[in-house]
């Protein structure tokens, strides 16, 4: 990608609201106001640890999700040193926004850092960043940082298969939800021992009081491996901007790059005719560097490497049942 420039403090996370174990830390609106200038409201995650037993989907048959972890990475055994502010945006919807879009908090940063390349990293988070367009009454919620690096976090998931909507002794599969993967071992197992690690640069989410729209827009990078038993494979993957884009430095004092994606979230009104809508995703930007390293096919000998470099992806997608 583009040359973005090392930058010593950049970071941020979402936290999920079921998180187990998590302690955190609100300011009330008071408090924020003496800060920032506006009231709102922050949440400081300090220590948090999520894992869930089976996640199941039911179609007319199951496809399983089991066994997944969510933790900190190298930093650190918990996902950590998150800040949250949530506001409402009112007539001047600039000043509502803490610390400014997820790209102007790159910038800043960079600002900061004394960078000579300034300009370059500018032209470059324009370039794949597309405009929020908060206004009176929108929702902003700023995921950032409170330590000096981006948020690490480790994904484990140990497998995710398919499962029969009836038993072979003809009862309903859906009795075994809980355990579903157990219940049925002779199930095709797509993915299994997925093991991601990787760190969270700033995330912005913008729920759109007049369009009745979610706009999503989050740097982050993902490294790991991964076994796909029903094709007899196995491989790493890497996901970044390192071929022109290091931004930071990470817990570990390795090189920090951040792939981009945003996407907007709403109605597709009438879609499927009059009255009848559905979901509409339109992806904004999706663009890093991937590596497929390691890849392995039956006998376990590695067949090479694939490297792509300058992904960029936009699309418009509608999602409905059938």
């Amino acid at each position: 990608m583009k040359g973005l420039k090392k930058i010593a403090l950049i970071s941020a996370i979402s936290a999920a609201p079921f998180a187990a174990q998590a302690q955190m830390q609100a300011l009330d609106d008071l408090s924020m106001s003496e800060l920032t200038g506006q009231a709102g409201v922050t949440i400081d995650v300090n220590q948090a640890l999520i894992s869930v037993g089976e996640i199941a989907y039911e179609d007319k048959g199951f496809l399983v999700i089991d066994g997944l972890r969510l933790f900190g990475g190298i930093g650190g055994p918990y996902l950590d040193q998150i800040r949250i502010h949530v506001d409402v945006a009112g007539e001047d919807p600039r000043a509502d926004i803490p610390s400014g879009t997820a790209g102007e908090y790159l910038y800043n940063e960079s600002v900061l850092t004394g960078l000579a390349n300034i300009d370059e990293i500018r032209d470059n988070i324009l370039e794949v960043e597309s405009d929020a367009n908060v206004s009176d009454g929108d929702l902003v919620i700023s995921m950032r940082t409170t330590g000096l690096f981006p948020v690490d976090f480790t994904l484990e998931i140990d497998s995710i298969s398919l499962a029969k909507q009836t038993n072979d002794d003809g009862s309903a599969n859906r009795t075994n939800v809980g355990s579903l993967r157990a219940d049925n071992p002779n199930s095709t197992v797509l993915v299994s021992d997925l093991k991601i690690v990787g760190n969270l640069g700033p995330i912005d989410i913008v729920v759109q009081e007049e369009s009745d729209s979610m706009n999503i827009n989050a740097y982050f990078n993902a490294k790991g491996d991964v076994t796909l038993p029903f094709m007899g494979t196995s491989l790493g993957f890497s996901l970044h901007n390192t071929r022109g884009q290091v931004i930071g430095f990470g817990p570990g004092g390795e090189a920090v790059s951040f792939a981009h994606a945003q996407a907007d979230i709403g109605v597709a009104e009438d879609y499927l005719g009059a009255d009848q809508d559905a979901l509409r995703v339109t992806v904004q930007d999706f663009s890093g560097d991937l590596d497929l390293t390691d890849i392995t096919m039956g006998n376990g000998e590695s067949i090479g490497a694939i490297y792509m470099t300058d992904i960029a992806i936009t699309a418009d997608m509608v999602v409905y049942g059938h």
